[in-house]
């Protein structure tokens, strides 16, 4: 298996009420509130399909997650981390103490997406010379 992992700037402009979007390859500076489009490219190059291949990406510091670009299909299923890859899960959750009643009440919440730190595709199978492109976005801080 062949990995690439790219980073490019996605610059939106708003002609006539419509929005288009361009890439910028690699960027050489980004500013706070940019885009940023991380995307793995996988090719298998053996000549044999592989079966059940993790591809864990993490949102690179100083950003932080902004949507999947890449969602869910028969063939691969994403997951999110909030601990730094430790644990994933389709919805994670994180730990908060409220207090209800004057009493301290802990309890699991969804995390929000800012809070994710990577992303994971657990891709079924990949075909010998296949090319799969996986996405997510995000935000600069």
């Amino acid at each position: 298996m062949k990995f690439t992992l790219n980073q490019d700037l996605v610059r939106r402009t708003v002609t006539n009420g419509k929005t288009t979007e361009t890439l910028v390859e690699n960027p050489k500076t980004v500013l706070p509130g940019d885009l940023l489009r991380e995307q793995v490219t996988l090719v298998n190059t053996s000549d044999r399909r592989v079966a059940q291949l993790l591809v864990n990406v993490p949102v690179p510091r100083g950003t932080e997650f902004a949507e999947l670009t890449t969602p869910n299909t028969d063939r691969w299923k994403v997951q999110y981390s909030v601990d730094g890859g430790k644990a994933f899960s389709a919805s994670p959750t994180r730990t908060v103490t409220v207090t209800e009643n004057g009493r301290s009440v802990t309890r699991q919440v969804p995390a929000p997406p800012s809070a994710y730190t990577n992303v994971r595709w657990t891709v079924t199978n990949i075909n010998p010379d296949e090319t799969l492109k996986l996405s997510f976005r995000v935000k600069v801080k």
